[in-house]
């Protein structure tokens, strides 16, 4: 065969794939950075994973409108942090349930808890006038209402610092909301316990600073604190404060809300999926759990948390401040956030429950990264937990991982012993049988769920991530278990 011709014949194809590489090469090169916030965007919107994964196996990507329905929330907003910007906002689902009414990115939510660090830098605002300090008696800078003194105030008095890391001796509570039918009770009606709050009052139990015990109760001490100082009503003083500056236009304290908000609002819904009753609750106890915002707008305001921290940005509090803020002072606890880990990998982050709203905020300073979700339901806190897991991967963050598990397989006789009924409440029945090498477990009026051994007496469910330890008495005879889900943990006794 004549060289040159049998070789002319393999120069089209080596010149089409050279062309396809130069192709290849030109599409990712003309990558725009619109495009590559998009690649995120849906990464996490069909990447969402499960808590816990087993050894070995490829974990399931789930897509964020199945969990939804999965977990029964009807709507869910998010707002994603990258490179100190608000990398994409989206809203998904509907304000309600049965209602066609879509979420958008500017639809209000209760924030919950997330209400105090916004509050906690209000607070330090006035710390850096020179107007509060952090660590002076709170009751030295109260006109209103003062804090009873008693042996452990004479001890030791409470401070700003105490109130803001829930460590100034109050008891453990956290706010319940009231009907938006009901008279609500004033602040100081709040602070003392007295009717129409039904919540208990602002005493001191415990050495101020001794110990941690998450405490709503010193978050309505610092609204009348701030109060006190701003000699204004108290959403004017977030408003001018913190709103106003970071340019938070879809924030509010004001309750009950004006009614140009009302339409903005979602409404909060049960775990089984009916709305709360009048579509959501009030909170008097603004600085502890009234907030009304969006994930973008507290968004906004975890980027100047970052950008203070950092020393780039000082438009409400100066860096040294907002440093103080993401410094543990009792355990994990900040200034109103809590703090994890060290150095590059630091984060601060926080969980908000409402009655029919759950929502959660993080950010990692150095990276210049973080998130904000909102959800309108009581399961919301399970599907946010898949979301960060989802978007961890898409960002590489060094934190919100699946759990790696190990999966067993026991003596037939070991799972036997567990096969019964177990009564958390009269009509509340898990029925327990065996099946190959896992439990299955039916609770009333539910679908079953596969329950796998982590140990002799301990199993597990990947969907959701539940905990279940069986108890035995001395003799060694099943008595009962002891169900664990997120922070929760239900007792049943053995029936059958």
């Amino acid at each position: 065969m004549d060289f040159f011709h049998s070789h002319s014949r393999k120069i089209p194809h080596l010149l089409l794939t050279l062309m396809i590489f130069h192709l290849v090469f030109v599409l990712i090169s003309c990558e725009t950075p619109k495009s590559r916030t998009r690649k995120r965007m849906r990464s996490v919107e069909s990447g969402l994973l499960k808590a816990a994964v087993f050894k070995d196996t490829e974990p399931e990507r789930m897509k964020l409108e199945e969990r939804m329905q999965y977990y029964n929330v009807p709507g869910v907003s998010i707002a994603v942090i990258y490179k100190n910007q608000i990398d994409w906002a989206k809203a998904y689902g509907i304000k309600e349930a049965g209602q066609p009414e879509p979420v958008t990115t500017d639809s209000l939510f209760q924030a919950a808890a997330l209400s105090q660090p916004v509050a906690a830098l209000a607070a330090l605002h006035f710390v850096d006038k020179g107007q509060l300090s952090l660590d002076s008696n709170v009751n030295s800078h109260l006109s209103s209402w003062k804090l009873p003194d008693n042996k452990m105030t004479r001890a030791k008095k409470v401070s700003l610092r105490d109130l803001l890391s829930h460590s100034a001796g109050l008891m453990p509570y956290e706010y319940k909301g009231y009907p938006q039918s009901e008279t609500l009770p004033t602040l100081s009606q709040i602070l003392d316990g007295q009717k129409p709050a039904d919540s208990p009052a602002a005493r001191i139990y415990a050495l101020p600073g001794s110990q941690y015990a998450y405490s709503e109760l010193g978050y309505a001490l610092l609204q009348r604190l701030l109060i006190d100082l701003g000699e204004r009503p108290f959403p004017q003083i977030m408003k001018e404060t913190v709103f106003q500056p970071l340019e938070m236009e879809n924030s509010t304290f004001e309750s009950p809300l004006p009614a140009e908000l009302k339409d903005s609002a979602v409404t909060g819904h049960h775990r089984e999926g009916e709305s709360v009753d009048g579509k959501w609750y009030l909170y008097p106890e603004k600085a502890a759990a009234g907030l009304w915002a969006t994930p973008t707008d507290l968004a906004l305001f975890i980027i100047e948390v970052i950008q203070a921290a950092l020393g780039e940005s000082q438009k409400i509090v100066s860096p040294g401040l907002v440093q103080e803020m993401l410094t543990p002072q009792i355990d994990i606890q900040g200034l109103g956030f809590l703090i994890e880990d060290v150095s590059d990998n630091l984060f601060f982050h926080l969980l908000g429950n409402n009655k029919g709203y759950s929502c959660f905020m993080v950010g990692y300073p150095v990276r210049g990264e973080g998130a904000v979700v909102m959800t309108n339901s009581d399961n919301g806190a399970y599907l946010i937990d898949e979301i960060l897991r989802g978007i961890s991967a898409a960002y590489e963050w060094p934190h919100f991982q699946a759990e790696k598990k190990t999966l067993y397989r026991l003596d037939p006789s070991v799972y036997a012993q567990y096969v019964g009924k177990y009564e958390i409440n009269p009509e509340y029945v898990l029925d327990v049988v065996h099946e190959d090498y896992y439990l299955v477990i039916t609770p009333s009026g539910q679908v079953p769920t596969r329950f796998y051994a982590q140990g002799l007496s301990v199993f597990f469910s990947t969907d959701p991530y539940t905990v279940i330890r069986f108890e035995k008495d001395d003799e060694g005879r099943v008595t009962g278990l002891i169900l664990r889900q997120r922070d929760q943990s239900t007792q049943a006794k053995k029936i059958e």
